[in-house]
C-alpha cells in the first residue's frame, strides 16, 4: 500500500509571502503544488496560511488513503441504452 504524505515550504521572496504546499507518494513528489499566500508584513494572516495549507495536505492524505488504488476502466465507444445511430462509410 502506498504511503502518502506532504511537505510545507516557504515560497520564494520572488513568488511572494506564504507557503507551497507539495505532495509525496511513497516519498516522490507528485507533479504540481499549491501556493498559499498572504500579504507582506501580515504575521498572522501568514500563520493562517500556513495553517490552511496545513489543513489541505492532511485532508489529501486522509482521502488518497480512503480511496486506494486507482482502477482505470476502459469508456466505451457508445452508451449502452441510448439510441444512437451507428454510420458506416464505406
Amino acid at each position: 500500500m502506498p504511503r502518502y504524505s506532504f511537505k510545507i515550504d516557504p515560497l520564494p521572496p520572488e513568488d511572494g509571502y506564504g507557503w507551497i504546499l507539495r505532495y509525496f507518494e511513497d516519498g516522490w513528489e507528485i507533479p504540481g503544488y499549491e501556493t498559499f499566500s498572504a500579504h507582506r508584513g501580515i504575521s498572522w494572516m501568514i500563520q493562517q496560511e500556513f495553517e490552511n495549507a496545513k489543513f489541505t495536505g492532511e485532508l489529501w492524505v486522509e482521502e488518497m488513503a480512503a480511496e486506494g488504488p486507482a482502477v482505470v476502466r476502459p469508456r466505451p465507444e457508445y452508451e449502452p441504452d441510448c439510441n444512437q445511430i451507428n454510420l458506416k462509410l464505406e
